[in-house]
């Protein structure tokens, strides 16, 4: 049995109900929800387009859900920080300290540009249309090619307005692909969120830890124009009204509920070669937490509050320290687990599967996968130091934006296209709010010195010429603060380069230019190969899980696909979890937790209004009998990864009980390889209404959310 288990680190045993499963595959998993105690008509949850599912949103980058049929959004306080706190915030005006909330919708603040919520309208199968054109004998890069025009070709033809987006989705590593038909809203207002102090407290001390006690939630809205059609922001715009929302539950849950997450997680590795798992947990990680480490160092050694720095990279510096505790998490969990170990049985008996039922050309393919596996590991470190300036980065995109535009539409590279256009000019116009020149050379230099330690042959030749990386470091210095003094360092004068020709922007005489032209042909050679050596992976990796697949229906079992951020659901329910000796976790925490863990210090520093409403007692028909109190987080052991934030975590009546926003640090590794011992922190419903009811006096909000007591 042994040999069986996870191997891939896929959750096979469904008792742990693990798994990021689409809704279509929810009627195969009936007996399991029936486990989990899901009573009703399997059916009701395998329809993204039908009520629940079609009140769940994405936001692009985090999950969301519809809670009033007036385009209220709920979300995670996390999820708003960057495009929707942060663009309305200055050091006089500090929307972090104060929180904001609008007591009428013509109080609502405008998100940064470009910041939408997309709804999915339809999705089908498309792998005959996206693979026309191919066979086994197509050369991989022309494959590729084809399948590259091909979804070019469909979403041009799907791409009926401006408010419509399409995006063709790969699944099981392109054994499968699906077309994505997406409702762009692009009026997006913020409506409430909580000072920090509330929405992210315990701060960086407390992420990824358990008991929590962090109000991450905030609301938005969505608008549209008087005609129904999705617009940008207008004065006169008028509420967007959702095909169905969510009714929020006062009532909450209690421990060994049922509870679903819906949302639209990002990704996940869970379907790996052997060697790969083997550099990462022996080697890769822990140079990404140093990586990371530096980051954090040197945004904290050149930011200040003075120029306003500080702030500007707040959102940078947080999404370093979170991603350094989670790998570091996942480094510890990989050895409380012995993920690696297990992980080399698993493949042992993979490979064994393999020798006893695979042809000869399916090991000759997954031989050639390992070996370019083991080729993209040798460069790993290299890559990663190469490069790390917004500045040039940002400004070589414009160019490479500019000679595109030279070719008819069908014929740019993704992402150059006329669809792509506002999007660019958006993240120009947005560059201020993520973007201090001083800072940024920083970091470049920083990443500088360690490129230049990599032997040659690991290096960029022309790259590394034109700044000097071989000769002393005032010469390499020299040559940054050359790069550094161009003319094109502001969102003003970016937009002016962004409306250039490629011809014009070769003629300009600027330093920053100037270097862009010496690396410009090189980078595209290493784009080429990149394009080249991706083609051939592509191949490779979807004849391995097409065998993975054969695997697994030879034993009966049915795997998910890795997270791709399309709509899934994850089930279970509320549940504690005992991870060390004489240690429970228990599955809520409470009103009282934040005022014991109250130190007057950031992050744990609460108001004293708040600490005062807390120790009254006065828990306005929230409480839980059984906890006596306001419930705050709880646990479930859900399925969740990064774009899991701000899932809805739903009840077996579909109404709405907490937003999912984070895991335990201890099992964390489950994001890269699955263990049962895996739990989602949610914040309770029943704290973001005490919050609105007895912090906020928010009446306006209350009364146009359907709250079920």
């Amino acid at each position: 049995m042994k040999k069986l288990l996870a191997i891939l680190s896929l959750p096979l045993f469904l008792n742990s109900y693990g798994g990021m499963w689409e809704p279509y595959q929810m009627p195969s998993l009936s007996k399991e929800l029936r486990e989990a105690g899901f009573y009703k008509n399997v059916n009701s949850i395998s329809n993204p387009f039908e009520y629940p599912m079609n009140a769940i949103v994405s936001l692009g980058y985090c999950s969301a859900a519809f809670i009033s049929p007036e385009g209220l959004i709920a979300t995670n306080y996390h999820c708003v920080e960057r495009d929707f706190i942060q663009p309305n915030s200055s050091n006089d005006n500090d929307l972090f300290e104060k929180g904001f909330i609008a007591r009428s919708k013509s109080e609502e603040l405008q998100a940064a540009p470009g910041q939408k919520i997309y709804v999915t309208l339809e999705s089908s199968d498309i792998t005959e249309e996206i693979l026309a054109g191919t066979n086994d004998q197509t050369d991989s890069l022309e494959r590729f090619k084809i399948i590259e025009n091909n979804s070019k070709t469909i979403i041009k033809n799907c791409e009926t307005s401006d408010e419509i987006e399409c995006r063709v989705r790969s699944f099981y590593s392109g054994e499968t692909y699906k077309l994505e038909k997406v409702l762009q809203l692009r009026d997006i207002r913020l409506v409430y969120a909580p000072p920090a102090h509330v929405g992210e407290y315990g701060g960086e001390i407390d992420n990824w830890m358990y008991p929590r006690h962090t109000g991450d939630f905030a609301l938005v809205r969505a608008y549209v124009g008087k005609d129904g059609s999705s617009k940008v922001y207008a004065d006169d715009n008028v509420p967007y009204s959702s095909k169905s929302y969510l009714k929020v539950s006062a009532k909450g849950v209690e421990d060994g509920d049922f509870v679903m997450v819906l949302g639209y997680p990002g990704r996940t590795n869970r379907l790996l070669t052997f060697n790969q798992r083997e550099y990462d947990l022996s080697e890769g990680f822990q140079n990404y937490v140093d990586f990371l480490q530096s980051r954090i160092d040197l945004i904290e050694e050149h930011t200040n509050d003075e120029d306003g720095s500080s702030l500007v990279y707040r959102g940078t510096k947080s999404g370093a320290e979170n991603y350094f505790k989670k790998i570091s998490g996942q480094i510890a969990g990989a050895k409380n687990f012995n993920v690696l170990e297990n992980e080399r049985s698993n493949w042992n008996g993979f490979m064994k599967y393999v020798d006893n039922n695979a042809t000869e050309e399916q090991k000759k393919y997954l031989q050639e996968l390992l070996e370019i596996i083991d080729k993209d590991i040798a460069t790993t470190e290299s890559n990663r130091y190469f490069g790390g300036s917004t500045l040039i980065q940002f400004s070589y995109g414009l160019i490479r934006n500019a000679e595109e535009r030279n070719k008819p539409d069908a014929e740019r590279k993704s992402g150059f296209q006329d669809r792509d256009q506002e999007s660019i000019q958006n993240r120009i116009k947005y560059l201020n709010n993520a973007f201090n020149a001083r800072v940024d050379r920083e970091l470049f230099l920083a990443n500088l010195e360690e490129y230049k330690k990599f032997d040659s042959e690991l290096r960029r030749p022309m790259y590394s010429d034109a700044l000097v990386l071989d000769s002393d470091r005032d010469e390499m210095l020299e040559k940054v603060d050359e790069i550094y003094s161009t003319s094109y360092s502001t969102p003003e004068m970016l937009l002016k380069l962004y409306d250039m020709s490629f011809d014009e922007i070769m003629m300009l005489e600027d330093p920053l230019i100037d270097f862009l032209k010496k690396v410009y042909d090189e980078n595209l050679t290493y784009e080429e190969k990149s394009e080249k050596s991706s083609a051939r992976k592509q191949l490779l990796r979807s004849k391995f899980i097409k065998l993975l697949r054969s695997y697994y229906k030879s034993i009966d079992k049915q795997i998910y696909a890795d997270a791709n951020s399309t709509l899934r659901v994850t089930f279970g329910n509320v549940s504690g979890i005992s991870l060390q000796d004489a240690v429970y976790y228990k599955p809520f925490t409470s009103l009282e937790g934040i005022v014991k863990k109250n130190t007057g210090v950031e992050p744990f520093n609460i108001s004293s209004e708040l600490e005062d409403l807390i120790n009254s007692k006065d828990y306005g028909g929230y409480a839980s009998k059984k906890l006596g109190s306001v419930p705050v987080n709880f646990l479930s052991d859900l399925d969740i990864t990064n774009g899991n934030s701000g899932s809805a975590t739903i009840n077996k009546n579909f109404e709405l009980v907490g937003l999912a926003f984070d895991g335990m640090l201890e099992t964390i590794i489950s994001d890269y390889s699955f263990v049962p011992q895996a739990r989602t922190i949610s914040v309770d419903s029943r704290y973001l209404l005490w919050t609105l009811d007895k912090v906020e006096n928010a009446d306006n909000l209350l009364d146009e959310i359907e709250i079920v007591k």
